[in-house]
């Protein structure tokens, strides 16, 4: 997804954040009945008598925002407690998010992305769940395992909070999948084709040679009249570059950080193994690729200019639109291809409230009722992003759902998407996380323009991280 670089914005948020750590408390919730989690709890009492409860949150103008939007309007019926939500970029949410917790903005929800919860957590300026999840009888085994981890901070550097304090309930996760044109690789003239070529058959690729075959193989044909390209990718260069090639990282077995000795670890054998494979990869890609976001890879699949993307399985829905979309139907999803084993790359967003908040616990029972088992499955009825409850990838209103007009079924990137949860992993999880990315991804972005070697720029990343770490 597209991410808009802050480096400005982070210094001014962080002064600000540091003088709120010295000052801020947390109000008192509101005493009322307990929520049960689900899209039936009690209504919400008054925090005063004859006054109506209000919360005001700030949400990624994703469609997951568009959803609780539109969901709030019901919770009002519902409950009485009125949500206003507000949609805005994700470099707006840091900002208000960062002015909230110095107390000068009135703010009771946040929509984070989740490397922000090492970072606002560390600095206790971010609402803990722990005991509000057992006040209100919230069940959080439900949640996929690795969605959960990505709300919790347990004060350690490492890839995940597991066993950590919760502060944040899932929202969407999207880990990356590999989508591939069924159409193309099914085709039998293809089939043959590549066999006569490549010696094997023609399948979804599971490794990274099968990987590669496959995009040289369909890089420069001419499909439909239209020139297509073996794959693309998010490479623009501040976080887009860091995220595909994270997957590639991981899935050599290749980590960013040895989380031991706190120290970059970018020039291990694994790591420039795998970089070396992301940019030999990048010649079977578009023209202008090093600055394709989020919105060009799922365009360019759309418009049917691709034979496979490394793409985040949620995008899935811009492929499948009628409307825009000229390859409806037509791609699949798997794993992400292995070096040594397939580990994508994950990436989730969730809700949080922060410590400045007066009604904490109004704040939290719109979180359980939004994040509960009924509403999971609306909010991806609604197109509001994969679910992050186990049950609801076989709960028959979504798995059972077709593409309109077609007898495709419109989630079946599923079975893929809960297989990649599995051993998905997220960008390092510590409070530094952002800088990290920043730094990084101009290294990167010298290997794509051919400025360097990948031993050269691996070091000298090496460098950079362990000054800033420092």
């Amino acid at each position: 997804m597209k991410r808009i670089q802050v480096t400005v914005m982070v210094l001014l948020a962080s002064l600000l954040i540091l003088s709120a750590c010295s000052s801020s408390k947390s109000g008192n919730g509101a005493s009322s009945p307990a929520a049960s989690g689900s899209a039936s709890s009690p209504a919400a009492e008054s925090t005063k008598s004859g006054e109506q409860v209000t919360l005001n949150g700030v949400f990624l103008g994703a469609t997951w925002g568009q959803a609780t939007q539109e969901l709030a309007k019901e919770y009002e019926k519902e409950t009485g407690v009125k949500v206003n939500i507000e949609l805005v970029g994700r470099d707006v949410i840091y900002q208000k998010l960062a002015l909230s917790i110095a107390g000068q903005a009135n703010y009771d929800l946040f929509n984070v992305d989740y490397n922000w919860v090492p970072e606002f957590a560390s600095r206790d300026t971010l609402y803990p769940l722990d005991e509000l999840i057992k006040k209100y009888n919230v069940d959080t085994s439900q949640y996929l395992p690795r969605a959960l981890a990505l709300t919790q901070w347990n004060g350690k550097n490492g890839s995940f909070g597991e066993g950590g304090t919760i502060y944040g309930l899932p929202q969407t996760i999207h880990p990356h999948l590999l989508w591939y044109r069924s159409d193309l690789f099914n085709d039998a003239k293809n089939k043959a084709d590549f066999k006569a070529k490549y010696g094997y058959d023609l399948i979804p690729p599971t490794n990274m040679k099968q990987f590669k075959d496959a995009a040289e193989f369909f890089n420069g044909k001419e499909v439909d009249g239209q020139k297509i390209y073996g794959w693309a990718a998010q490479a623009t260069k501040g976080f887009g570059n860091v995220h595909t090639w994270l997957t590639f990282m991981y899935s050599n077995g290749a980590d960013v950080i040895d989380w031991n000795n706190m120290t970059s670890s970018l020039s291990t054998p694994e790591a420039i193994d795998a970089t070396k494979s992301w940019v030999d990869m990048m010649k079977f890609t578009p023209p202008g690729i090093n600055d394709y976001t989020f919105a060009e890879v799922a365009s360019d699949a759309a418009q049917g200019k691709l034979a496979m993307a490394l793409h985040w399985s949620w995008s899935a829905f811009e492929v499948d639109d009628p409307k825009t979309s000229k390859t409806v139907g037509k791609w699949d999803f798997v794993q992400v291809p292995a070096m040594k084993e397939s580990i994508p790359h994950l990436a989730g967003w969730s809700i949080a409230i922060p410590k400045t908040t007066k009604q904490p616990d109004e704040a939290f029972k719109f979180m359980a009722w939004l994040e509960s088992k009924q509403n999971d499955v609306r909010q991806a009825q609604m197109g509001g992003g994969d679910p992050v409850r186990s049950e609801s990838y076989t709960d028959t209103a979504l798995t059972g759902m077709k593409i309109e007009g077609t007898d495709v079924d419109r989630f079946r990137r599923y079975k893929a998407l809960e297989e990649a949860m599995k051993t998905a992993k997220a960008r390092p999880f510590f409070p530094q996380e952002e800088k990290w990315e920043t730094v990084v991804s101009d290294y990167l972005s010298q290997l794509q323009f051919n400025q360097t070697s990948v031993e050269e720029a691996m070091k000298q990343a090496d460098d950079a991280v362990n000054q800033m770490l420092k």
